[in-house]
């Protein structure tokens, strides 16, 4: 299991690789979707730090706090975690969310991170701005996206 500060290390490395910088915005949705594909594949965390329902969308409050500093657009990882060796599963697994939702901008991240009936506004709705989002909660929501995208195909 990895520190969320180590994923946004790795996507905010991996955008340099291609020249390109992330917003805060998109490091902060690009974290929870690589965490929700994770619990919907193996079944356990990608990280154990707190999301909550902050007013725009789920934000790990542990990355937001240490990529702030840069301002919008995030181009330098932060140093208060350390680097990681990551599996290469789970190497597999962020290239994957990468090549998914790496291009996307800000605004269509975060739509696809509010949807009714979400995790997101399920957190709202029950506990208001700042609640936890429960790992639970994400789980099921990125199995029923799995769900609805292998029914598509059929």
């Amino acid at each position: 299991m990895y520190d969320a500060r180590q994923i946004a290390n790795w996507f905010v490395l991996r955008a340099r690789k291609d020249g390109r910088k992330l917003s805060i915005m998109q490091l902060l949705k690009l974290v929870y979707i690589a965490h929700g594909w994770h619990l919907e594949m193996r079944k356990s965390p990608l990280f154990n730090n707190r999301i909550e329902a902050w007013q725009y969308g789920p934000v790990i409050p542990d990355v937001y706090s240490a990529f702030r500093r840069q301002g919008i657009n995030v181009d330098t990882a932060t140093q208060a975690v350390p680097a990681i060796d990551m599996a290469p599963a789970d190497n597999g697994l962020m290239e994957d969310v990468w090549n998914i939702y790496g291009k996307l901008p800000a605004f269509r991240l975060s739509e696809l991170t509010h949807v009714p009936g979400g995790p997101w506004d399920i957190a709202t709705q029950t506990g208001g701005h700042y609640a936890p989002i429960p790992n639970a909660s994400i789980q099921q929501h990125y199995e029923y996206l799995r769900l609805r995208a292998e029914a598509a195909r059929a």
